[in-house]
């Protein structure tokens, strides 16, 4: 009998793999397990995936765009969303999307379905922070995200109008919108000669770098960016690094820093005589 990976699937997705007879088979020597009518467990898939499956519906939203390897703010509730049927019959909770619920498609949703219920979940920028994500990592296009909320109402239009692909990380994507607010020249994934590539270049001279334990946790990272900050000051440049948690969790804090600096015009004066 052909093997199937470890995960959580639909009765008929079974059915036509393993055939009636096999898929009896399965279920008789408790290698298909039922975690609810219509759906069994093969083997020891994630637990929010069964937990989601339990609950009446699929991963979804915020929890399957994490499991896309997806940039979204930090969520410790499970988010699922289920079908016409299971959001009429069933007590949830379930996230929802701008329209009729969509059919059960897997345990999991893609990125375009999970997208369009993340977008009733998330804030503005979170919203802003999954989708730049997104079209860094080649997930969907800009045109395809556009396709996907062509019926939805007209802010989640004008929040497309606002992400930027080049944004490698969440921290990245909310301090380009507190300088977007502040209408200040800047731009990010700049090349410096004698630096390398920095995160975000205000003006000329001030330079913002997003990183933190969480993404260059190792040692060697840690020195070569100190070493990178030393080179940049020595060019005339003003470099200053916040972490993850700076960034996502201090954000008042940080913001007000980089703010000091801009009314301080270091960005717009190098921080020594070249």
């Amino acid at each position: 009998m052909d093997s199937i990976p470890t995960g959580v699937y639909p009765a008929q997705e079974l059915r036509r793999h393993f055939g009636r007879a096999g898929f009896a088979k399965l279920i008789r020597d408790g290698s298909a397990r039922r975690l609810r009518r219509g759906w069994y467990l093969i083997g020891d898939p994630p637990g929010e995936t069964v937990r989601a499956v339990k609950r009446g519906g699929v991963l979804s939203c915020i929890s399957a765009l994490r499991r896309w390897d997806v940039w979204v703010p930090e969520h410790h509730d499970l988010h699922v969303r289920a079908n016409n049927w299971g959001v009429q019959n069933l007590r949830g909770p379930f996230c929802r999307r701008f329209g009729r619920p969509e059919p059960e498609y897997g345990a999991v949703d893609d990125v375009e379905t999970a997208l369009q219920y993340a977008a009733r979940c998330l804030d503005d920028t979170g919203f802003i922070v999954a989708c730049d994500s997104i079209l860094n990592k080649k997930l969907m296009t800009r045109d395809q995200l556009e396709y996907q909320f062509r019926d939805a109402p007209k802010r989640i239009g004008e929040l497309l109008d606002r992400c930027d692909g080049r944004a490698e990380s969440g921290p990245e994507t909310v301090i380009r919108l507190f300088l977007r607010s502040l209408n200040v020249d800047f731009d990010i994934q700049v090349t410096i000669t004698g630096v390398g590539i920095v995160d975000i270049l205000v003006g000329d001279w001030l330079i913002i770098e997003l990183d933190g334990w969480r993404f260059h946790g190792d040692r060697e990272h840690f020195e070569s960016d100190r070493v990178r900050d030393v080179d940049a000051h020595a060019l005339g440049y003003t470099p200053l690094r916040f972490t993850y948690k700076q960034v996502m969790f201090q954000t008042a804090e940080t913001t007000a820093k980089i703010l000091d600096a801009i009314r301080a015009e270091v960005h717009r004066r190098p921080s020594r005589r070249v």
